[in-house]
């Protein structure tokens, strides 16, 4: 069974910055989250990048800022597993505590774009390969520094991520981050509450705008407006994030997954499962039966 592990990586002598450079055969982490930040940039390497309930391929210079608590785990290629001196993991991974300059970025107007930054962070943020350079550049120089130096370049990486024009988030808003909406209205608490709480049971649009206080029509306006997105849209990504988790576990068949999420049919369950993901449950769950 493969579970998520909560790693902690024990900051050393007291700094909230911890810099590494990985040479390995293959990536040999499993599923995991951890409280503190992480950049990983990938100079050689080529596979699967996991983020939460997004599923894409990687290749080299790949470079990705991971937020605090979000679950993720790479998975090489077949060929890195087979023991060919040819295929070697090469990359930086820079991580810093979650309360790393706390401070600053809630006082500071300076830090506003940072903080912005980090709070998307949530999701995993993805860098345009060819618009980043001077990101990549400064990761590697990164890599030769310690103490304020390396504290200093943090700042400096972290700024030129907020500015760049050219990232894009990894995943939608799962099941974990909205939980912790910070919504002020009273009605969108309690419908997303009790969406929360039902998702995998037999909901119709009159019993949630029942909880809203309001005619379904309204309803409809009022939570495309709080949301963005349509209510079974909402109900589709909660139900899909619940899948995933269940298709790492391995405990039940896609069928046995398709009733347990709340689908009544196959055929709509990997619908909703490939629109969401971009992969059918058959090729994400494959994606963890590689070797490891």
């Amino acid at each position: 069974m493969a579970k998520i592990m909560h790693e902690k990586l024990n900051l050393s002598s007291g700094s909230p910055v911890k810099i590494k450079w990985c040479d390995y055969d293959y990536f040999k982490f499993p599923w995991h989250f951890h409280e503190e930040y992480e950049i990983v940039y990938i100079l050689k390497s080529t596979g699967t990048r996991f983020v939460g309930n997004n599923v894409e391929l990687f290749s080299d210079e790949d470079l990705v800022l991971l937020g605090s608590s979000v679950p993720h785990m790479y998975r090489n290629d077949i060929q890195y597993y087979q023991n060919d001196s040819k295929y070697r993991v090469h990359a930086i991974t820079l991580q810093f505590s979650n309360d790393f300059f706390q401070y600053s970025l809630q006082q500071y107007p300076e830090f506003s774009q940072i903080k912005s930054l980090l709070e998307d962070a949530k999701y995993g943020i993805y860098f345009d390969k060819n618009a980043n350079r001077p990101i990549r550049k400064k990761m590697t120089k990164a890599l030769q520094l310690s103490g304020i130096d390396l504290l200093l370049e943090t700042i400096k990486i972290l700024s030129l991520m907020s500015h760049s024009q050219e990232k894009r988030l990894l995943r939608d808003e799962s099941e974990e981050t909205l939980a912790n909406t910070n919504d002020k209205d009273p009605r969108i608490i309690k419908v997303k509450a009790f969406l929360h709480r039902e998702y995998t049971k037999t909901i119709t649009l009159q019993d949630i705008a029942d909880i809203a206080g309001m005619n379904v029509s309204a309803f409809c306006r009022y939570f495309l407006e709080k949301t963005n997105k349509t209510c079974f849209q909402y109900i589709n990504e909660l139900r899909i994030t619940y899948a995933c988790k269940l298709l790492l576990e391995r405990r039940l068949t896609i069928t046995q997954i398709c009733y347990e999420t709340g689908y009544n049919n196959i055929s709509n369950f990997n619908r909703q499962f490939k629109k969401i993901t971009g992969y059918t449950p058959t090729q994400y769950m494959l994606e963890f039966n590689k070797p490891v």
